[in-house]
């Protein structure tokens, strides 16, 4: 059998077996909603706005914060920001803030980047395995994985250049992020300073709060709830397989749109 190699000009490579791959060429690209407004405008149209003198109250009298919000309301993107305007990353401290998927570290980091301004790797930057965007002396936002945070505390048991770290999508409970909420939670004894932020999407944030509660320390955790969502989010499923899915989407959408 021999190799076919895909020319430009050429339809594009694909299996005709599940889509027809002529019609791929006329997907149209929405741009996504408030586009056209400034970056300033668009932070401040997300749900999390209106909590930001709250939030910032809270870290700097608490020591954990459980963040309960809804996808979409901004705690990823924006927190982080809050507490960098704040000064919580001056005199050479770093904001962290993990994800339990490597694509979502590194997406989250560009987006973040382009609302300060600033180039990715240079303020605003990620590391994740294999890859490290990151600049040591310049960096003040870092999002990794939740693997490469506990990799880190091989080296430095005790994450010295953090000021504040962000476990967020903690509701998912991924093997890393268990592992450091038992290991922050030791860090925190020898280090009161440092600031740990768990972000949920769930409201059973209870158990986290009773996790950083002790008897020696009954006021050093808080819960914040953030109302409000950008968009409401409901998932619906296709019966059967489709052919053509960006089609389908579409008449899905239709008609959801229609019923309402």
């Amino acid at each position: 059998m021999s190799l076919k190699f895909w020319k430009p000009g050429t339809a594009g490579p694909g299996s005709s077996l599940d889509r027809d791959t002529q019609t791929e060429e006329n997907v149209v690209q929405c741009a996504p909603a408030y586009s056209s407004l400034s970056i300033q405008s668009q932070r401040e149209r997300l749900p999390i706005y209106k909590h930001r003198e709250k939030l910032l109250y809270c870290i700097e009298k608490y020591g954990v914060m459980i963040v309960v919000g809804q996808t979409g309301c901004g705690k990823t993107t924006q927190l982080p920001q809050y507490l960098m305007e704040a000064g919580w990353a001056s005199e050479g401290n770093v904001i962290a803030c993990t994800q339990p998927r490597r694509v979502a570290a590194t997406s989250v980091a560009g987006r973040v980047a382009t609302e300060v301004g600033s180039l990715l790797g240079d303020e605003v930057g990620y590391t994740i395995r294999f890859e490290d965007v990151s600049d040591k002396q310049r960096t003040r936002i870092l999002y990794m994985t939740d693997g490469m945070l506990f990799r880190e505390t091989l080296v430095d048991p005790l994450l010295s250049r953090y000021s504040v770290i962000m476990l967020d999508e903690a509701h998912e409970r991924s093997l890393y992020t268990d592992l450091l909420l038992g290991v922050l939670k030791k860090i925190r004894r020898k280090r009161p300073s440092l600031r740990l932020i768990v972000s949920s999407a769930t409201l059973d944030a209870t158990s986290f709060l009773d996790y950083f509660t002790s008897a020696t320390s009954p006021d050093d955790a808080i819960i914040v709830s953030l109302e409000g969502r950008m968009f409401p989010v409901e998932v619906a499923y296709s019966q059967q397989p489709v052919p053509d899915y960006v089609m389908a989407a579409a008449k899905t959408a239709f008609e959801i749109n229609v019923k309402v």
